[in-house]
């Protein structure tokens, strides 16, 4: 007992002192706990207790250990956990303070725990037990256990209570398993609003737009009428239909049918007009908000950049930021990608400036990230390599990135230094970076140091090769004049070769003057079916490089007659004072 008195900090007020040496101290330690603000004087009102005997009373016992688990200070759950199990004749009701104290303090393993070290005590649980625990397994990602509890559910006797019922169709959403949500849903003998919203937010969340219009028009039939929560998810649901009519009736039947019509519903519409390119109804929207959140304002920008207006976007952004809205790093992410798309080397410097200003670079290596890919789509690749050298906590994607600039810009040797860098700090290159890696001996004619990532791919880290890896090896042989080798390296893949593939070789037959390999070729590509706008404008340069000019023409009515166009025309740009205009150029 003296550690404990020598730890006691003796500053508790004269009216406190007077309650705790009363004949009846167990009177005055509620309203006691009531004033403690700080966690000494939590461990005084503790030390008290120890000494007087009183922590062995359940009672008072309870009110501490309550107090500790709802306590917002550090540490104090952990506290109430050991005094809790070292005092017999505690209630459920303290046990679940405990339990709920992890679970606001972002602490859900630590939940669970205490769930598994009750039932070892063969302590009884009741409802909300068993609703913070199910809620703590959706937070972890634990479907195992997820079911488990379910069982345990079942065998308490609990599963025909409304609150577990729709707890469980909630977890059972998070972890996609539908045919779960529809069974609880089915044997449900009541409904309330709650439990309509979780089984509609599942299928919203898991993209069945008809099962969400669905369940929709059911509630509505069961006399349920929608609030925001309802009309977020509908809306969501059916942005993923890209339809802009049926975007409109959603929009109409949320107005006719939803009590609330909040921020969220706002913002949930403003996202569906801009995927279904109904970018005027979203601006509409926009502008009629009464009120605005950062959420608000990233949807607008985001729905501009999808539906190609990228200068509209970036003077929204500025527009926000004239509005002392701070962004996000969503909003953050998504202007930078915009930057990324015009390729502008002044706006790049811009949002660089932006983002230092602002702290975002320092404190977060995703945009650090997206940074370092704006730059190098810009053709700053000093000012890249710099960003990237000073991330300090180095990501996959951080690799990605200034490898995949590297080998953009042609600077294949640079490339394969940074590829053998992270290789040494630990990090294992994944699909996407020998993605990178390859094109950038391809771009550079390292055809030796591409053979040897190709094989260190397959040999080394057993990775799944895609197209594209096939893609990047012919061309690589095709730019290095090895035409004959690529064609044997096509007809030796495990997996057919599609048409991109074939293009390649085709283009290296066309530069190089190889008939021959050509017309060997074109009977692959005549095995692949119809052809789109680039076969065909391939295959006229082609035989119009080998002078067979009734081929030619025969090429071009042919695309004629089926009524084929260049779906992706070149584009040309110019910037003036930080505007890019751009201009489609339909090479056919």
């Amino acid at each position: 007992m003296k550690t404990i008195h020598h730890q006691i900090k003796p500053k508790l007020t004269r009216v406190q002192k007077t309650a705790l040496t009363t004949q009846y101290p167990f009177v005055d330690i509620n309203s006691l706990l009531q004033k403690c603000k700080e966690k000494w004087q939590f461990n005084q009102v503790h030390a008290r207790m120890i000494t007087t005997g009183l922590i062995h009373y359940p009672p008072l016992a309870s009110k501490l250990v309550a107090s500790f688990a709802s306590s917002a200070l550090r540490g104090t759950t952990s506290t109430a956990f050991s005094i809790a199990d070292r005092v017999s004749g505690l209630d459920t009701y303290t046990w679940n303070t405990i339990i709920r104290g992890y679970l606001e303090g972002n602490e859900p393993r630590q939940t669970i725990l205490v769930y598994c070290h009750i039932r070892k005590k063969a302590l009884k649980v009741d409802t909300y037990t068993l609703l913070f625990v199910t809620k703590a397994c959706g937070l972890m990602s634990l479907i195992l256990e997820g079911e488990q509890i379910h069982t345990h559910i079942y065998r308490l006797g609990f599963l025909s209570e409304i609150k577990i019922e729709t707890a469980l169709l909630h977890l059972y959403g998070l972890f996609g398993k539908l045919s779960n949500v529809q069974q609880i849903f089915d044997e449900m003998p009541h409904r309330d609003l709650v439990t309509w919203n979780s089984v509609i937010a599942a299928y919203a969340h898991h993209n069945c737009p008809f099962k969400v219009l669905e369940f929709s028009r059911a509630m509505v039939s069961d006399n349920f009428r929608p609030n925001g929560m309802t009309a977020v998810s509908i809306v969501s649901a059916v942005s993923s239909l890209r339809g802009l009519r049926q975007g409109k009736m959603v929009h109409c039947y949320v107005m006719r049918n939803c009590v609330n019509f909040d921020v969220y519903v706002y913002n949930a519409l403003i996202g569906m007009y801009s995927k279904c390119g109904g970018i005027i109804y979203a601006i509409r929207m926009f502008r009629m908000m009464p009120i605005r959140s950062v959420v608000s304002w990233t949807t607008m920008i985001s729905g501009y950049g999808d539906n190609d207006y990228p200068n509209e976007a970036l003077t929204l952004f500025k527009e926000m930021d004239s509005e002392n809205v701070k962004p996000d790093e969503i909003a953050m992410l998504t202007v930078i990608s915009l930057c990324s798309k015009l390729g502008s080397f002044e706006l790049g410097g811009w949002i660089d400036q932006y983002v230092e200003r602002n702290g975002f670079a320092k404190e977060n290596v995703s945009v650090a990230n997206a940074l370092v890919d704006m730059h190098a789509k810009c053709g700053n690749l000093k000012k890249a390599c710099e960003i990237f050298d000073r991330i300090s906590e180095k990501t996959l994607v951080s690799w990605a990135s200034i490898i995949h600039g590297l080998a953009m810009h042609g600077h294949g040797i640079s490339a394969l230094v940074r590829f053998c860098q992270m290789q040494r700090e630990g990090f294992e290159p994944d699909g996407i970076v020998f993605l990178s890696i390859l094109s950038a001996c391809s771009h550079a004619g390292l055809v030796n140091e591409g053979r040897k990532c190709f094989d260190l791919m397959i040999k080394d880290y057993h990775l799944e090769l895609w197209p594209e890896h096939y893609a990047c090896m012919v061309d690589l042989l095709c730019r290095a004049g090895l035409i004959n080798e690529a064609f044997e390296f096509i007809l030796n893949m495990p997996v057919k070769a599609d048409a991109a593939v074939w293009r390649i070789l085709l283009r290296a037959c066309q530069n190089q003057g190889d008939t021959g390999l050509a017309t060997r070729v074109l009977n692959y590509v005549d095995e692949l079916g119809p052809k789109n706008s680039e076969d065909y404008v391939l295959l006229s340069n082609l035989f119009s490089t080998f002078s067979k000019w009734d081929i030619v023409e025969d090429v071009r009515n042919e695309m004629k007659a089926r009524g084929v166009i260049n779906r992706d025309p070149g584009c040309s740009s110019v910037e003036m004072k930080h505007v890019v205009y751009r201009d489609s150029i339909n090479l056919c």
